[in-house]
């Protein structure tokens, strides 16, 4: 493993030397690509920033024409994502590049991982209720569960913020 020099000078070791990291403009998902940018500069490790293009069900049952005002609406938050991504990550040194992928989150995820050997998965979680995991799937589920890699998910610090504990 390379040596690397930790932010308080002395030298240390990590096995971190590719991240990916899921983005798709949720809060949490922000609070991952923060965490990643700072995480990736300290240690030099490269990051691959991975954007789903999600097609819901709905729209795969629908006739083969896609509506142009769908694929717009894909077009504008790819867009959103990535001015997001290039804000967070452009200005601080660290390597990266922006991958876009068409299909379901989860497996598109955990491909591009093992694609690029990745040494860490990062990914935002925003609370679903038991029934929309179970109709739809959990995308942070399915990386721990699927990934090669280990899985870092991240959540909100609004919603860390707005939990209440309950005695």
């Amino acid at each position: 493993m390379d040596q690397l020099k930790s932010a308080n000078g002395d030298r240390g070791t990590s096995w971190i030397r590719g991240i990916v990291v899921a983005a798709d403009g949720s809060p949490a998902s922000v609070e991952g690509l923060e965490q990643v940018a700072d995480l990736a500069t300290r240690l030099e490790a490269k990051v691959i920033v991975v954007y789903v293009r999600h097609l819901p069900a709905t729209a795969l049952m629908a006739p083969a024409v896609p509506d142009p005002q769908f694929l717009q609406a894909l077009d504008d938050q790819e867009s959103a994502v990535r001015q997001q991504v290039f804000r967070l990550m452009g200005g601080t040194g660290a390597a990266w590049e922006f991958v876009v992928r068409v299909g379901s989150p989860g497996e598109e995820i955990a491909s591009v991982a093992d694609e690029k050997g990745a040494d860490l998965v990062v990914v935002g979680s925003n609370r679903h209720s038991s029934l929309h995991n179970v109709l739809l799937g959990s995308t942070a589920a399915y990386l721990a569960t699927h990934s090669k890699a280990p899985v870092l998910v991240m959540r909100a610090k609004a919603a860390i913020a707005g939990t209440v504990e309950v005695r």
